[in-house]
């Protein structure tokens, strides 16, 4: 079962990426464990608990303190293998590659590109156990 982190200040945003995730499971007949954040600071103290737990992570740029990309930066010296998916507005997205995302999404991801994100981790996921 994987593991995934959702974190963003917006709560609607949150619940969107959600929505979409639940929709996967019900077509795939698969659950996952999400976990809902509203600040990179907030999924960094999870993160310090245990740096292997999250298997994805679905991160805005812009943020309270900390962006997504500092929060992306931190969880990459600790863990190399996990997927971190951005979901923003902020046109800086090349300087996003540094930590080698698994996909940049526009702030209103669609139901594909979430799917075939969820396939993609779950098809490398099942390789690795």
């Amino acid at each position: 079962m994987l593991n995934i982190a959702l974190c963003d200040d917006m709560p609607v945003l949150r619940g969107i990426l959600e929505m979409l995730i639940h929709e996967y499971e019900t077509e795939n007949k698969i659950k996952f464990n999400i976990y809902q954040f509203d600040s990179g600071e907030e999924l960094l103290e999870t993160f310090e608990e245990d740096k292997s737990f999250f298997d994805i992570f679905f991160l805005d740029y812009y943020m309270k303190k900390l962006t997504g990309l500092e929060t992306a930066l931190h969880i990459r010296r600790f863990d190399k293998n996990s997927s971190i998916v951005f979901v923003t507005s902020a046109f800086k997205r090349n300087e996003l590659f540094v930590v080698n995302p698994l996909r940049i999404l526009g702030k209103s991801p669609k139901k594909e590109e979430v799917f075939e994100i969820l396939d993609g981790v779950l098809s490398v996921h099942s390789k690795s156990v």
